[in-house]
């Protein structure tokens, strides 16, 4: 279950630690500079001020210092050199990689062969929070030592790919119809960037480019939520597809699993429209351990009220693991395929309709480098969850036996990734492309905690990615929650928290995130939404929840009215 991401973000952030003070202790607070293979990116960093800032100064904003001085900030990955275009990790040693801290910059040692980009969070707006920087030399990467100006060259790199993306759908079928706000932020956008590029010094390029940053960051997000609903509301009109907005129930066996069944069915129905245009999707999580027969109270349920089920028999932390749990062992590929059967046989094939499940969650957070960590020991080690395997003899056995759909879930961690072969794409190439599994998923899902592994104005370039690795296959968002008590909460979005922020000012941001996540991930020909709000079971209650119901309405409303 999801509350063991503390557990193990505790258990790297003391490996990370100790693999710290070893590097503290044999490396000079100020290294001498040296030339790799490659040459190395030299990143300079100024404050929205215009002041230089010192490389430590500049790790800090990357690592959110300011609001996590008790949260392990120090330890936090936040940087790694991928593929311009398909976002993979270029870090062949599978340790994460760290800058070198310099008095007056970063610098980061380029691969031998190739060109890469600097993947890296920071808080590209005062409004809107953190989000994953790319810095690839409009689209080029770097392939020899340079020099740059950081927020200066990442507005300009974020600015190209915010116009390709805005002329696509300018040119597409439906072109996009742009609102007068979205106009407006367009216009300060372009004020502001023509001042940037015409500015004459270091210090003046890199306090604009601030405000640069901020002003794509909204209007990107602005872009991608309006154009999402239009597309959406085509694709279901034209019979070219409904979408997808889910929640998660993860203690679906609970008394109160109608009266909250009933939040999920008002927060994905349109506002007075019946009977049930098939929008809303609930994940059922079968814990390991619990009797299924426990569960057909909450399939027939979700089914009566007009609600499309997906199955769930591990997630990411039970499938590493197997029965007993007090003793668990790695969980094998025959186990996870018994334990997988079991489930879909009971709620497949039944003469009673509403006790079939509708699509399968055949691998929850595929690439989490927790799989591969032995469920006694904690060590690491690449491949030994054998999930490549999990999921395709699990997909085979879906499609042999039912017809529901197949569904696969990546973790979205680039920048962020502890282990560079578990990073979301090194990791979906590798065993999903390389070896062809990827064409027994029907749809490919990215699970996304954006306090721990930002996304914000780096959005579309993560979609983007996902969808050209995977053609013509559906995307979308398959699990996302924010500042949940088990999460990490080591950046925020939208509204400023930190880690000792009360539960109370979490709820209150979560609206906005929904509603903002809910209609980017439609905003893409081959997408279908998802959002799948992991802990929408416990959040939905009450005058806050009432309020995240009423944002993921707000979506439904979007598509089905405009």
């Amino acid at each position: 279950m999801k509350k063991s991401r503390t557990i193990r973000m505790t258990l790297l952030a003391a490996v990370c630690f100790a693999l710290t003070v070893v590097l503290a202790i044999a490396t000079p607070a100020i290294p001498e500079r040296s030339e790799a293979l490659g040459g190395t990116l030299t990143v300079k960093f100024y404050d929205s001020s215009g002041a230089a800032m010192s490389g430590q100064a500049a790790l800090d904003v990357a690592r959110n210092k300011a609001d996590n001085l008790s949260n392990g900030y120090q330890d936090k990955v936040i940087s790694a050199l991928v593929n311009p275009g398909t976002l993979e990790d270029l870090n062949t040693t599978n340790t994460p990689m760290s800058p070198v801290v310099h008095s007056t910059d970063l610098a980061f040692s380029l691969p031998a062969a190739g060109s890469a980009a600097l993947a890296l969070t920071w808080p590209t707006s005062a409004s809107r929070g953190y989000s994953m920087v790319l810095l690839d030399n409009l689209g080029a990467g770097f392939s020899s030592s340079a020099t740059v100006n950081f927020t200066f060259q990442a507005a300009r790199d974020l600015k190209k790919r915010f116009d390709a993306a805005l002329n696509s759908r300018l040119a597409a079928t439906p072109t996009f119809a742009p609102s007068s706000a979205f106009n407006s932020s367009k216009t300060t956008l372009s004020t502001d960037f023509t001042a940037m590029m015409s500015a004459s010094t270091e210090s003046e390029k890199g306090k604009l480019g601030w405000a640069v940053l901020s002003d794509l960051h909204a209007t990107f997000d602005m872009l991608l939520a309006e154009y999402g609903g239009q597309l959406a509301k085509y694709k279901d009109e034209h019979d070219q597809g409904s979408p997808w907005l889910g929640t998660t129930f993860d203690d679906a066996t609970s008394s109160n699993i109608g009266t909250r069944l009933g939040y999920a069915r008002n927060a994905t129905l349109p506002s007075g429209v019946s009977p049930n245009p098939g929008y809303g999707w609930v994940r059922i999580v079968f814990d390991v351990g619990t009797p299924l027969n426990d569960y057909d109270k909450a399939v027939k349920s979700a089914h009566s009220k007009g609600l499309l089920v997906m199955g769930m028999p591990f997630d990411s932390t039970t499938a590493r693991a197997c029965l007993p749990t007090n003793n668990p062992t790695h969980c094998t590929a025959s186990e996870y395929q018994a334990r997988f059967k079991s489930v879909v046989d009971h709620f497949s094939n039944n003469s009673n309709s509403a006790m079939n499940i509708d699509a399968w969650e055949v691998g929850n957070e595929i690439n989490g480098e927790w799989i591969d960590e032995d469920p006694v020991t904690g060590t690491y080690s690449y491949g030994s969850g054998d999930m490549a395997t999990k999921v395709a003899t699990a997909a085979d056995y879906v499609h042999a036996h039912t017809n529901a759909t197949t569904v696969g879930t990546l973790y979205w961690q680039v920048p962020t990734s502890n282990r560079p072969l578990n990073s979301t794409f090194t990791w979906a190439e590798n065993n999903l492309i390389d070896t062809g599994y990827a064409n027994k998923l029907d749809v490919v899902l990215l699970s996304t905690y954006i306090e721990d592994a930002p996304m914000g104005s780096g959005f579309d370039t993560a979609m983007s990615a996902l969808i050209a690795m995977f053609g013509n296959k559906p995307v979308g968002l398959g699990e996302f929650d924010y500042f949940y008590t088990d999460t990490s909460r080591y950046f925020w979005s939208l509204t400023h928290l930190n880690a000792a922020s009360t539960q109370a000012a979490a709820r209150a941001a979560r609206p906005a995130l929904a509603t903002q996540a809910y209609s980017s991930m439609l905003a893409y020909p081959t997408s279908i939404g998802g959002g799948f709000w992991w802990y929408f079971q416990e959040e939905s209650a009450g005058s806050y929840g009432t309020a995240l119901q009423n944002a993921i309405k707000g979506v439904a409303n979007s598509v089905y009215f405009g």
